[in-house]
């Protein structure tokens, strides 16, 4: 039950302050004084129009307590309460955005956690996008790690969020433009690894749209060589040694769509034989020296192949060539792309590579949809 926020005028320095009664989180009563700003003589009634304001302004926020912690201050100890409670990957990424970003803003800022309002979270938005290089979609990241913060806050330190929709809409984010490779740019990326542990893994990615994790979670007991099927149900991510104890961990897929049957292509049955045989040799080779695990990409020594290290050898890849400076996502794009523009309709492309529904593939790949526009085309010249 909220307690009745009471105030009283007090003098200091020849000057009236509004004396807001409040509790802090253990019960105890702590007054808040507030400047107002006038002499003591002659400025009773404006002082205490002030001290009106705000009692009032306390008690629409619903604050019946106080706490002297700053939006910085408690930023860093809810980064500490939440170690063990999200998951590893999950941490690993609001770590960053706090620690590199969000905490030393408002450090700088030195406002007090009661005292944050949408207007301070507008302003550190604005901030981001005019003084970094930052994405749209990124600061849109921080917005929600703020907002997962500021509702783990309540109500111990506050009573409600402000970081709402009306924070986020100063947030522009530019459209999503895919790179990608065509067919011909592929072809003279598998030759450039051929001779590279990250071989087998950028293979797949190229005939199957992978995301880095799903394809570095394939483990044997999912590929299904009689019916010729391999199933994408977990996930490698890759963490700091400090949070699980190891680089790596499992994890589920990114939605339930991602969780998926995919039929197993000559070249994709062909490849993966071959990392077979070439386990068993290397395992037979090295003994007791071999690492066992049920991965399909290894190192020849058994060891797992960390997500980092995929995504570092495949820069230095590309970096070398004189191919577009794509990610190792961008193979993913490049995969969704060069499928509508062989005609596969945008369904058939969204249950391939796992999207959610055919909305979110036409969403961010309608300039490479030629389907409709073809049909519509073939139906001109027939007419």
């Amino acid at each position: 039950m909220a307690i009745t926020v009471t105030g009283c005028l007090a003098q200091k320095y020849n000057k009236w302050y509004a004396v807001i009664s409040l509790y802090d989180e253990k019960g105890k009563r702590k007054q808040k004084w507030i400047p107002t700003g006038y002499p003591i003589k002659g400025n009773k009634k404006k002082a205490e129009k002030i001290l009106k304001e705000k009692v009032q302004e306390y008690e629409s926020k619903r604050i019946s307590y106080y706490t002297d912690i700053t939006v910085a201050e408690y930023f860093k100890k809810w980064l500490k309460e939440i170690v063990t409670e999200v998951r590893p990957n999950t941490y690993r990424v609001y770590k960053s955005n706090m620690e590199n970003h969000i905490i030393s803003y408002f450090e700088n800022d030195g406002i007090r956690l009661q005292d944050l309002e949408t207007v301070d979270l507008i302003e550190y938005y604005k901030f981001m996008q005019n003084n970094t290089d930052l994405s749209g979609q990124t600061i849109k990241h921080h917005h929600q790690n703020i907002s997962k913060a500021l509702n783990d806050a309540i109500p111990k330190y506050i009573s409600f969020n402000p970081a709402n929709k009306q924070a986020s809409k100063v947030i522009k984010e530019k459209r999503f433009k895919a790179e990608f490779l065509n067919d011909n740019q592929i072809d003279v990326l598998l030759e450039l690894v051929q001779d590279l542990p990250i071989r087998l893994a950028v293979e797949l990615c190229c005939i199957y749209g992978f995301r880095r994790s799903e394809v570095l979670g394939l483990k044997w007991h999912n590929v299904d060589f009689n019916n010729k099927s391999i199933r994408i149900c977990e996930t490698l991510q890759q963490s700091t040694k400090a949070l699980t104890g190891t680089t790596n961990y499992t994890d589920d897929t990114k939605t339930d769509s991602s969780t998926r049957t995919m039929p197993m292509t000559k070249k994709a049955r062909r490849l993966l034989q071959e990392q077979r045989e070439r386990q068993m040799r290397f395992r037979e080779l090295l003994g007791s020296g071999y690492v066992e695990s049920d991965y399909v990409c290894t190192f020849d020594n058994g060891k797992v192949i960390t997500p980092n290290y995929l995504s570092r050898n495949f820069h230095k890849v590309i970096e070398s060539s004189n191919l577009p400076h794509v990610r190792l996502h961008d193979l993913r794009h490049s995969s969704v792309s060069n499928k509508l523009s062989m005609g596969f309709t945008s369904v058939q492309v969204s249950e391939w590579h796992g999207h959610s529904s055919p909305v979110t593939t036409m969403k961010y790949y309608a300039h490479a949809d030629k389907t409709s526009k073809m049909a519509i085309a073939n139906a001109l010249d027939s007419a």
